[in-house]
């Protein structure tokens, strides 16, 4: 869940340093011995303008209770005057000597508590919202009044994020930032309907956020965890689990994407910490396609984003798998299909081997000794070719005897079922998700 970090600077000085260094931001180049590669290249990418925009702290224990992408709110003289996000978080003493003793009048540098803890922001803008109207909306008391760097509490913020995000709710106080909102399949249509309703969308100009919607729901119904992020300075999609990937939402009316923002798509991985990038789009253009791999996104088409619905749908593929193919970069085509399909058919001939193997023990007149044993009864049951070998069974068996599962006992005198075939059926299903019984059409 995203925080809310409270940066003081009720002081003169401490008003002017936020000036200087939040509002007004400091040049990266003069920082660059400072810093290694990785951190010039996340700075460099998140800023318009070259600049970092940085606070710092003494005190430490709430410090490390800050994560990337939490809120910033700066407070002076009642009242709060700026928001930014997270960027990152720096213990670097060196550094922060040189920023607050080199580069300020006020003197008030002190060696024996330097403000050595830093926090990086992005998207700083100026705001004005009354201490009033945000103690009202965490839960304060009405005369707080912030005396240090603060971290709302999580269990302020729980009852917060009940009704909405807590993005929405700071966006709507501050009347700055994103609203994010998550999705849910609770009131979803069936499949078809999205899928329709998504084609639609994408090559209409003036369904743009629409289609950002839609997209957003897409991604939740393959099974991960999504948010709608509403507004155009930030990514459109995240998606939070099974892994962190942002996705970038493009209509066209003509059908296609004829070139790609590579620099500002990766701007918008940093800025959330991400660990990939995805952008859908009615299509795309063969050079386009071409130049994918290497630009380290993926690109996928509404066509392709539709089959993976279905798919999900029809076999309850799990989004772990699907999103290790849409995570390789390069263009999702037909190949990066053809590999789900081989998958899902794996899933399924494991399926109709548990099944075979209950079907075998229910079968049987007592214990089956052997796995050997079971395999040539269902040598005598199947009429195919597909017989599994006695290490399949033997596998099928042991899954099947696991505490957790228990439709097959074990003991002495061999194996025994504990259920019978129907009820097989639905157990392999939630265990296999993808399960189509030998000889039998559903």
């Amino acid at each position: 869940m995203t925080g809310i970090v409270i940066l003081p600077a009720g002081r003169d000085d401490a008003f002017e340093d936020y000036k200087q260094f939040i509002r007004d931001g400091h040049p990266i180049e003069d920082i660059e011995s400072y810093l290694n590669d990785e951190d010039l290249e996340l700075f460099r990418t998140t800023s318009d303008n070259d600049l970092v925009h940085v606070w710092g702290t003494s005190v430490d224990g709430t410090w490390r209770n800050v994560e990337r992408n939490d809120i910033a709110l700066v407070y002076h003289d009642g009242a709060f005057v700026a928001r930014g996000q997270v960027l990152q978080l720096r213990h670097d003493p060196d550094l922060a000597e040189y920023l607050w003793r080199e580069n300020v009048e006020h003197g008030r540098w002190n060696e024996e508590s330097p403000w050595e803890y830093m926090t990086f922001l992005t998207d700083v803008e100026e705001v004005d919202v009354d201490i009033e109207e945000f103690n009202e909306l965490v839960g304060y008391d009405e005369t707080y009044r912030p005396q240090g760097f603060t971290r709302v509490a999580d269990k302020r913020l729980n009852q917060l994020s009940s009704e909405e995000s807590v993005e929405t709710a700071i966006a709507d106080l501050t009347n700055a930032g994103e609203r994010v909102h998550p999705v849910d399949d609770e009131d979803d249509g069936p499949a078809p309907d999205l899928a329709d309703k998504l084609q639609a969308a994408s090559t209409d100009g003036n369904a743009h956020e629409e289609f950002e919607k839609l997209v957003a729901k897409a991604f939740s119904r393959l099974g991960c965890a999504a948010d709608w992020i509403e507004g155009g300075g930030d990514t459109d999609v995240e998606i939070r689990s099974p892994e962190h990937v942002v996705i970038e939402v493009k209509a066209r009316g003509n059908g296609r994407v004829n070139s790609l923002e590579v620099t500002n798509v990766d701007k918008h991985r940093r800025q959330r910490g991400a660990d990939h990038a995805i952008v859908v789009a009615p299509g795309f253009a063969p050079k386009v396609i071409d130049n994918a791999e290497t630009t380290e996104l993926t690109t996928i088409a509404v066509d392709d984003l539709v089959e993976l619905l279905d798919r999900r749908e029809e076999y309850a593929v799990p989004p772990e798998e699907i999103l290790a193919l849409l995570t390789r970069s390069g263009a999702f085509q037909d190949d990066r299909l053809d590999i789900l399909d081989e998958y899902i058919q794996d899933r399924i001939d494991a399926g109709e081997t548990l099944l075979a193997v209950i079907r075998a023990l229910e079968r049987a007149d007592g214990a089956v000794e052997t796995a050997e044993d079971v395999r040539w009864i269902v040598v005598g049951m199947e009429d195919s070719n597909d017989i599994p070998t006695t290490e399949e069974v033997r596998s099928a068996l042991q899954l099947l005897a696991h505490p957790s599962v228990g439709a097959v006992e074990q003991d002495k005198e061999g194996y025994r079922v504990t259920t019978d075939y129907d009820n097989g059926i639905q157990l392999v299903r939630s265990l296999a998700d993808v399960v189509q019984p030998p000889g039998r059409e559903e």
